[in-house]
């Protein structure tokens, strides 16, 4: 059972909130649906959300929002790093509540500072301990726990203030969003969708959860035999980059997207696909967010613990089932070893299987929905 929530606030809606979450990437992401409902439930709320620089772009064009963006591994280091980013915050406030939606060791030192000056958070329950009976070789209790955005939800709750997300899309790519996916398009030579576009997201942070890669170069060519699609490839980093590139071949239809945009630009360009195949990863809950047509393929993980794509039901979920294999899920972030050490949740899940899925969520013509966009 979750911790009982208590000490409820009330809050002034025409007051200013600090929110504090720095990582990771999807987990930020995933307060886009609440900070824009409670932009909208509360006109004249005013809310400081505190994180990495990286992540601005998920929330541009929400009304009473300002994004602080900071780096933790620099300027903000350590103690004493968190204490100067405690002053320089002090000098934006005051502010009449925290909400702490990370429940991190940084959250809670910064937290500590502003204790003195009697600024007191209400901080994110997160449901450990049910989370590690989901995991556990024997005995395993597997039920759907609340996503992580219900979770974000409560803490607001909890501070006085209640609202309910709309439908996706949760985050607007804004003009300069729109004209660099522009920009990138026409250099390809496609700027107008003629065919299915699809977005192809092979890594997640840890192996447990990755599809492996020659199953995915495998549907690559299915895809173009079958579909004739148009493939844009996203990942991050250099490795993944140079792998992406080992994927290709000449003419095969594919078009690398990793190390080519920054985040603003790739969020207007995965809001133009008509389908994105991603794992348990952040490119997952990109596609949710901006309300596209989704496939996720899930393996050591399992989308019950509340990580899966927000507001998508089960055909968006590609998984062998757990009557097949009881061992299912070994992890809640991917982060451990396969308890039978094949990674048979992965490997059996085969490359055309895969495709008959993609088949059935574009079952229709291409309709060319392209946002309004600028050169």
């Amino acid at each position: 059972m979750a911790k009982k929530a208590t000490n409820t606030r009330k809050v002034r809606t025409n007051q200013r909130l600090l929110v504090l979450r720095f990582s990771a990437m999807g987990d930020v992401a995933l307060l886009a649906p609440v900070l824009t409902a409670m932009a909208s439930q509360y006109k004249g709320l005013s809310i400081t959300l505190v994180t990495r620089n990286a992540f601005a772009a998920f929330f541009t064009n929400i009304p009473g929002l300002q994004v602080i963006g900071v780096n933790l591994k620099d300027h903000y280091r350590g103690v004493y790093g968190l204490y100067r980013l405690y002053r320089e915050l002090r000098k934006l406030g005051p502010y009449d509540a925290g909400i702490d939606a990370h429940g991190s060791t940084r959250s809670r030192i910064l937290r500590f500072f502003f204790w003195f000056e009697g600024l007191r958070f209400v901080s994110i329950v997160k449901g450990r301990r049910e989370k590690q009976r989901q995991i556990r070789r024997d005995r395993k209790i597997l039920t759907p726990l609340p996503h992580v955005v219900d979770r974000y939800l409560n803490v607001f709750a909890r501070a006085g203030l209640q609202a309910a997300p709309d439908k996706a899309p949760y985050i607007n790519p804004d003009t300069r969003s729109r004209s660099l996916a522009h920009t990138f398009l026409k250099k390809q030579g496609i700027a107008q969708r003629s065919n299915f576009w699809i977005g192809l997201a092979p890594f997640s942070t840890h192996t447990p959860k990755m599809w492996p890669l020659e199953y995915m170069q495998e549907l690559m060519g299915l895809i173009q035999r079958e579909l004739n699609a148009t493939i844009f490839l996203f990942g991050g980093g250099s490795k993944e980059i140079e792998q992406l590139k080992a994927m290709q071949k000449p003419d095969d239809g594919s078009i690398l997207v990793a190390g080519q945009l920054d985040m603003a630009g790739e969020i207007a360009l995965v809001r133009r696909l008509h389908l994105m195949l991603a794992m348990d990863s952040f490119n997952m809950h990109l596609a949710a967010l901006l309300g596209i047509p989704l496939l996720s393929i899930w393996g050591a993980t399992h989308p019950w613990s509340g990580f899966g794509p927000y507001q998508y039901d089960d055909d968006s979920i590609i998984q062998i089932p757990l009557s097949e294999l009881p061992c299912r899920p070994c992890s809640i972030f991917g982060n451990k070893g396969c308890f039978r050490g094949d990674l048979a949740c992965m490997v059996g899940i085969r490359p055309m299987a895969v495709l008959e899925r993609i088949k059935f969520k574009l079952d229709g013509p291409v309709i060319d929905e392209d946002l309004p966009q600028t050169d």
